[in-house]
């Protein structure tokens, strides 16, 4: 498929331009039409429709659709219903929005004729050619659409490959951002341990300092001061512990007679009297209390 290219103008000037096509010519080539408002580009405005209406010199007319437009250019294939008829036949671009209608120049597509007419009889020895060529020029036309298709289809791969890699891009940027964060966590876990196995073993090294340790206490006389050694060797601490004083040698009162009453330095209680007191004390061997008995016999 090829393309002619035409200038044409949203404001009419009064010449014409004409572009020349075929009789029967059909999806074999496109026109392709550039939009000024004098000596401006004419922006199509965003999703205007862009139709191509002509009049036939058989007074039938047609209308079509661009198929493609971009900026100030509108694209349209040539259709069998353009080229039916041979002669000049009229025509206008119209860019119409919601809410207005803009009309350009007319301008003229002469239709040359062909030299042989779809209806014309052909003799039996041209028509295996003209039917070859026909079907040739039907293949040709078939191959060239496909290749378009294949073309565009490989540029949206091209464009969904592009994208993906992108995409594929930023996702391995994050996962390496995450490794390092895991990464960085792990060493935090590990240097912890280090630093439990290192407390765990102050401590058992602590306790096992402490292990077999023995204490021996010795009883030292009222004068003497506390004493405290610690034998490394043999893991043995050794206090010495002064003994209470002894309190006063005794007690002295005068009750039907005098009596003394001490303790010695085992602890014992003495009582020592002038004449017989066994009517007044009596003493309890198996518990060792010593009893004062009062006149009524308690």
């Amino acid at each position: 498929m090829y393309t002619q290219t035409q200038d044409i103008n949203v404001i009419p000037s009064g010449v014409r331009p004409v572009i020349y096509l075929s009789q029967y010519d059909n999806q074999t080539q496109a026109l392709r039409f550039l939009l000024y408002k004098e000596d401006t580009a004419f922006q199509i405005p965003s999703g205007a429709a862009v139709l191509i209406n002509g009049l036939k010199p058989d007074n039938t007319g047609f209308s079509y659709a661009a198929t493609a437009t971009s900026g100030n250019s509108a694209t349209f294939s040539v259709t069998q219903q353009m080229t039916a008829v041979a002669g000049d036949v009229e025509c206008e671009l119209r860019v119409r929005t919601e809410s207005q209608i803009i009309g350009t120049l007319n301008f003229i597509l002469r239709v040359e004729p062909a030299p042989l007419h779809d209806d014309s009889v052909l003799s039996e020895t041209d028509i295996p050619l003209i039917e070859q060529a026909v079907d040739i020029a039907a293949n040709l036309a078939e191959y060239i659409q496909q290749t378009i298709d294949a073309a565009s289809a490989a540029s949206a791969s091209a464009t969904n490959a592009a994208n993906s890699a992108t995409a594929a891009e930023t996702a391995a940027a994050g996962a390496a951002s995450a490794e390092q964060t895991l990464l960085d966590l792990y060493d935090s876990i590990e240097q912890a341990k280090a630093d439990a196995n290192t407390a765990a073993s102050a401590a058992n090294a602590a306790a096992a300092s402490l292990s077999g340790i023995t204490a021996t206490a010795n009883t030292l006389t009222p004068e003497a001061s506390a004493t405290a050694s610690y034998d490394a060797t043999n893991k043995r601490f050794t206090f010495g512990i002064p003994r209470g004083a002894n309190g006063a040698s005794g007690v002295t009162t005068p009750l039907l007679g005098f009596f003394t009453m001490w303790v010695d330095t085992n602890g014992d209680l003495y009582v020592a009297a002038a004449e017989d007191m066994s009517d007044f004390f009596s003493y309890d061997s198996e518990t060792g209390n010593l009893y004062y008995l009062t006149e009524d016999g308690n």
